[in-house]
């Protein structure tokens, strides 16, 4: 066996050295590509093609020399002498000679296991870079399939831009810092009438020369939204011996998880006694969640359906600090639980009823659902699933036009990690972005 290796430029000029150096009978047994030249590992070299080629030197015996001669080495035949006659003899009554045995073909010289054994190890260094080949694509694609995600992700931010900049209203005439906020006010979700009172607000109040520093316009209409709404510091605002708040609001906005989360947080932070009560009016899974809860945290629970049992579980927690109450999702558009709702918690004064609401909730859908629970005393609200949001502007929204104050802002399902007390500062930063600015 006869191998060579060339290092050409394509394969065409392979053949042509192979033929010129092995003849035509060579076969090609491996290609690569491989670098030449100096640096690290070759890695600053050319890129050629390796190519290898072998050729048998030993004679093979081909199938016509085999069938040329018999067992004792003669010529055999001709093969028009053992070709059929085209004449028609006329059948003979003899029997016929039985028929010499045919000559055995004598089987093809193996090849030599040595000279094999440069073939296996180019086949096993062909497999070994494939793998490595492979290997480095599905590493390019990821990396590939990353950068395309950053680079629709910059697209998808310029196109906001631009439509915002050709949705400007002509009839503003604002100084660039002001443009670029009230932009970011209006991208944030805060409704335009409310956005463009605030930067006309500011543009009255701020010199020519502080509108050019736009870091002092900034803070200048943080301090304006600050002044606009309201918050609770949680439930510390009630003055009472013993705190009693219940928790309000349509379904799906994670009343029951927000339940345990103050509760918890008024244990195991405060180091409060807590009770738990819950409404099973309208949705029995509610009770098995909040049973579960309680069982985690160890608080006592109460399970009512109507005022008078409510009135007596208030009064078995008369040892404990704070009571927090659970209520199945109401839909306000249901006259009838609305109704069994308001039979419960319509008493002003002794329980303080905190409106709970998803910061992902349309600012229609909670204009709707804060006048329809508005029938009942509402305290303060609870903003949920901030998490889910991008834009926080509905809360300040719903904050202007109901001047309801804000008490907690939940930002994830974590007991009792993902609540806090909602402050101004906080609600403005999530507006504004004013820690990351």
């Amino acid at each position: 066996m006869n191998l060579k290796r060339y290092r050409v430029t394509n394969i065409q000029e392979a053949l042509q050295l192979i033929k010129r150096d092995l003849g035509p009978e060579a076969i090609i047994v491996s290609t690569r590509q491989v670098k030449e030249g100096k640096g690290t590992f070759g890695l600053f070299g050319k890129t050629v093609l390796e190519v290898t080629a072998a050729r048998d030197d030993k004679p093979k015996a081909t199938l016509s020399s085999a069938l040329g001669r018999n067992l004792n080495g003669q010529p055999s035949l001709d093969v028009e002498e053992i070709a059929p006659s085209t004449e028609v003899e006329e059948p003979s009554l003899r029997s016929p000679s039985p028929l010499p045995p045919s000559p055995a073909v004598a089987p093809l010289p193996s090849l030599d296991s040595r000279a094999l054994q440069p073939i296996r190890q180019e086949l096993q260094g062909l497999r070994e870079v494939v793998e490595e080949l492979s290997n480095r694509t599905s590493a390019f694609e990821e990396f590939s399939n990353n950068q395309l995600r950053h680079e629709l992700g910059e697209m998808r931010h310029m196109l906001h831009l631009m439509a915002s900049r050709s949705s400007l209203p002509d009839d503003l005439d604002l100084p660039e810092n002001l443009m670029m906020l009230y932009q970011q006010l209006k991208f944030g979700g805060l409704e335009d009438k409310f956005s463009r009172r605030l930067v006309l607000e500011a543009q009255k109040n701020i010199s020519d020369e502080d509108l050019q520093n736009f870091s002092y316009v900034k803070i200048f209409l943080a301090r304006m939204l600050m002044k606009i709404i309201r918050t609770t510091e949680g439930i510390e605002y009630i003055t009472a011996p013993q705190k009693v708040v219940a928790l309000i609001g349509p379904t799906g906005v994670g009343k029951t998880t927000t339940a345990a989360k103050i509760a918890s947080d008024q244990m195991l932070k405060r180091k409060r006694r807590v009770g738990l009560i819950t409404v099973d009016t309208f949705r029995i899974a509610a009770v098995e969640q909040l049973r579960t809860y309680a069982k985690i945290i160890n608080v006592p629970l109460r399970i009512v359906s109507d005022r008078q049992e409510m009135d007596k579980a208030v009064e078995s927690f008369s040892d404990c600090d704070v009571v927090v109450i659970d209520t199945g999702g109401c839909s306000q558009r249901d006259e009838g639980q609305m109704f069994e709702l308001r039979e419960i918690f319509d008493e002003r004064g002794r329980i303080h009823n905190l409106l709970v609401l998803s910061s992902t909730t349309k600012d229609n859908d909670l204009n709707e659902i804060t006048r329809k629970f508005g029938v009942m005393p509402i305290d303060g609200v609870i903003f949920t699933k901030l998490d889910e949001s991008a834009s926080y502007g509905t809360i300040f929204n719903h904050a202007i036009r109901f001047k309801k104050p804000v008490s907690f802002l939940s930002t994830g399902q974590k007991v009792p990690e993902d609540i806090e007390m909602a402050t101004k500062e906080r609600m403005v930063d999530l507006l504004l972005n004013i820690s990351g600015s």
